[in-house]
Formats: C-alpha cells, sequence, structure tokens
C-alpha cells in the first residue's frame, strides 16, 4: 500500500505575549530518509526572530520572514530531525510581534 511523504497540520493559532507558543503532534508512517521541508502560512509577522522546532530540534536559519497579510513560508528540515512515528512541530513568538498562522505541511522522502 502506498504512503504519503507529506503531512498536513491544522496549525491556527495567534501568537501573542500571553499566548507565545504552539506545539502540534502529527505521524508519519515509514521511515524519512534525506532532508525535508515545511510550509508554514502566517500573517503579518513583523519580527524574523521566532523559531520553529521539529522534534525538540530548532531550524536553522530564519524560520518565518517579515511580511504584511498572508504569506506561505518554507523551510529547511535537516536530516535526521524527522522520525516513523509520531513527532512534533513548535513554533514559539520571540520578539514583540503579534502574528497568526493558519497551518504547516511537512514533505519527506521516504
Amino acid at each position: 500500500m502506498a504512503r504519503g511523504d507529506f503531512n498536513w497540520i491544522p496549525f491556527t493559532h495567534e501568537f501573542t505575549e500571553n499566548d507565545p507558543t504552539l506545539t502540534v503532534q502529527f505521524p508519519i508512517e515509514g521511515t524519512p530518509i534525506d532532508d525535508a521541508y515545511l510550509l508554514i502560512t502566517a500573517h503579518n509577522v513583523t519580527f524574523q526572530t521566532h523559531q520553529i522546532s521539529i522534534n525538540n530540534q530548532e531550524l536553522p536559519g530564519d524560520d518565518v520572514v517579515l511580511h504584511s497579510g498572508w504569506q506561505t513560508w518554507m523551510d529547511h528540515i535537516p536530516s535526521g530531525v524527522l522520525h516513523s512515528g509520531t513527532n512534533s512541530i513548535t513554533v514559539t513568538r520571540i520578539g514583540n510581534d503579534d502574528f497568526l498562522t493558519k497551518e504547516v505541511v511537512v514533505h519527506w522522502r521516504e
């Protein structure tokens, strides 16, 4: 039976001073190999300091870029971060920036 090599993750959240972090779990069937990437949709980001982590490992580089309105941003997931079974994604608001997210797609090679 064929398995997917991506997962759409509902990630609707308003990041504020009082609610700066969201963690969501998602499954992976099979064994991810090589690098992967994620797409995140965010609204009105005014700082580039926000952090995305997968399985408690911070992703390198800028995770969410400055923009007004809705935008989808791609971020690299290094090899070895994803694993078979339950994984988690965390977005943490860093700085004085209120913004929204809508969804995340994680894509890997098997």
